[in-house]
This record gives structure tokens, C-alpha cells and sequence, in this order.
């Protein structure tokens, strides 16, 4: 849940209090020569300065329990309970004060209504401008956001493609296919097809912003095999997926570059095998790719892979993908895209 701060409104309050204090007897009927003008004066002051200051604590808050772009209906009531509980606190204070100075009166309530609706604007205006102004700068901060979610994505979009374009890769897989030629014809024939599988889909997915978890897994397979090539039996990989899954959306090579991430950072051998599984959770939410942890002792890499996912995921969904690791485990949780988004 976000954290809301209200801009700095100190020349606000110096105008606005006693603009608002000094209006409101004067529109509800007390004149620059009646007997207690100055005095309804000093306590209109008072209930804008009192309101101003409850309404402006109250906003902050209520923006940072229930923000209006979660919970807009819960917001809404909390607002109007605010109103009615503030204005009888106000009215009460106003009934006292009056009670002090001129005494008991049996026509009270008829005769201050006009000062009591009053109250009930003058909290209702105290509110209504400190939601204006949050609400200004939510937008304002959302036209920000989007603006700089626009210009991740374009540079995270050019990084994906550079990096799944790669020459250490393109280069690898020449290398390996070479050995295989004289060593294994029949191998590397399948190798060029799977090989070739790949960069299809590279085209294919490149003006594609999401892609089905079936389009996905397939690919994948054929990422596995040439992986397979070069590794040996160093590690495995599962797929748990279930097919009530597989018309569900990620974002284009994301399963390529966590195997890729997992390959990279950990050592894989016949006496340390890597497994790499990719499962959903249990709410169908996201997609968990999991590998036991056995890293390199070439000590550590930046993760500039992850980074670029999660900046990926995060200009599309909103929800950038999560990462975590213990003792025995590296784990990365991929928000499972709706058709709906």
C-alpha cells in the first residue's frame, strides 16, 4: 500500500482560513455593524482553522488506509462520516460557547440553524479541497508513472531483443553444432531444426507484447535441447504446468531467460546436477520457475537478466515479478497474465 504525503499548503491555509472564516458570516446574514459581528468573526476563524486542521490529518490518513484508487467506496463513506461527526463535534463546541456568553435560550436551535449548516459547509469545502488537491497530484503522479513506465518498457523491450539476439549464444551454438556434425550427423540435423525452432520464435515474439504459456513451453523445449547439447546430463528440467494453465499469458522469453539465468549463475555436472522446475502456484496467480542453489565459484554476476524482466513486467502488469533465495533454493515468481489485461 502506498504512502501519501500532502504537499506543503502553508500559504493555502494563510488565505484560505480567514477568507473562509470571514465569508461565512457575512453570507449567512451578520453585518460590519451588528453588536457581535467581530465576535462570529473570531469564531468562524476558528471552526475554518479547527476544520482545516482535522480535515487536512484526517485526508492524510484516510489516503493511506483506504487509497481512493483501492478502496474509492470505502473512501467515499469514511469522508461523509467524517463530515457528520466533525460538524456535530463543531456544533456542540458552538452551542457551549454560546451557552457562556449569552446564556440559555429556548429558540436556540431555530435560531442558529443558518450557523450550524454553516459548520456542516464549511467541513464539507475543508474536505472537498484537501481531496482535490490529493487527487490532482494522483493523477499528476499517474501521468509521471506512465511516461516513465512507457520509456522502461521501449528500453527494457530493446534489451530483451539484444539479449536474446546474443552473439556469445549465436556462437556457442555454431560451436556446438560443428562438433556435432562430425561426431553425431543425425544429432545436429535435429540440432539446425531446433535450432531454427528458436529463432523463429525470436521473430515471431519481437512486436508481440504477450505470448500463451503454450506457445511458451513449446518453445522452451527446443531451448532445453540445445541447452541439453552443451551441458550433458548436468541438469533436468521439469515442467508442472498445468494444461488448465497453458491458455494463460506471460510476456515473450521470460522462461528462456530464467533457464538462461539459472545455466549462467549455477555449476551444472553429472555430481551436481541442476534442476530447473517451473510449476503454478497454488492460487493460479503466478508462475514459479525454481532451481536449487549450487553457484559458480567465479564469484558473483549482476542480474541484469531479472532486472529487465522485472522492469518488463512491471510497465506491462503493474506487478513486477519477485525473487528470493534461501539456503537451498532460488526462486522467482512471474505474475500469470489475464486475458482481461
Amino acid at each position: 500500500m502506498g504512502s501519501y504525503k500532502l504537499f506543503s499548503d502553508k500559504w493555502l491555509r494563510i488565505v484560505g482560513i480567514p477568507l473562509i472564516g470571514i465569508a461565512f458570516p457575512l453570507l449567512f446574514g451578520q453585518k460590519p455593524g451588528d453588536r457581535d459581528f467581530f465576535l462570529w468573526i473570531i469564531i468562524s476563524v476558528v471552526i475554518t482553522f479547527l476544520s482545516w486542521v482535522a480535515s487536512r490529518q484526517f485526508i492524510i490518513a484516510i489516503w493511506n488506509k483506504f487509497p481512493w484508487e483501492k478502496n474509492p467506496f470505502i473512501h467515499i463513506i469514511a469522508d461523509l462520516a467524517f463530515i457528520f461527526f466533525s460538524a456535530l463535534v463543531i456544533i456542540v463546541f458552538v452551542f457551549i460557547v454560546n451557552l457562556v456568553f449569552f446564556g440559555s435560550s429556548s429558540d436556540y436551535w431555530e435560531s442558529q440553524k443558518d450557523i450550524h449548516f454553516a459548520i456542516v459547509i464549511v467541513i464539507f469545502i475543508t474536505v472537498t479541497i484537501h481531496e482535490a488537491i490529493f487527487l490532482f497530484f494522483l493523477w499528476k503522479r499517474a501521468l509521471t508513472r506512465a511516461a516513465d513506465l512507457e520509456k522502461e518498457a521501449v528500453k527494457a523491450k530493446f534489451e530483451a531483443l539484444k539479449n536474446h539476439i546474443n552473439p556469445h549464444f549465436l556462437f556457442n551454438s555454431l560451436g556446438t553444432l560443428n562438433s556435432l556434425i562430425n561426431t553425431n550427423p543425425d544429432k545436429a540435423t535435429q540440432y539446425v531444426n531446433e535450432f531454427s525452432k528458436i529463432y523463429r520464435y525470436f521473430l515471431e515474439v519481437n512486436n508481440q507484447d504477450i505470448v500463451t504459456l503454450r506457445e511458451e513451453i513449446d518453445f522452451i523445449y527446443s531451448y532445453i535441447f540445445l541447452q541439453k547439447i552443451r551441458h550433458g546430463e548436468g541438469f533436468t528440467f521439469s515442467n508442472r504446468i498445468g494444461r488448465q494453465y497453458y491458455k494463460s499469458f506471460i510476456l515473450p522469453l521470460t522462461l528462456q531467460l530464467l533457464i538462461e539465468n539459472a545455466l549462467k549463475h549455477n555449476s551444472t555436472g553429472p555430481d551436481s546436477i541442476l534442476n530447473i522446475e517451473v510449476f503454478v502456484a497454488d492460487k493460479g496467480e503466478e508462475l514459479i520457475v525454481r532451481n536449487n542453489l549450487q553457484p559458480r565459484k567465479t564469484g558473483k554476476t549482476p542480474k541484469t537478466g531479472l532486472a529487465n524482466l522485472k522492469k518488463r513486467y512491471e510497465s506491462f502488469t503493474g506487478r513486477p515479478i519477485r525473487y528470493m533465495s534461501d539456503r537451498q533454493y532460488f526462486t522467482v515468481y512471474i505474475p500469470i497474465i489475464s486475458q482481461q489485461e
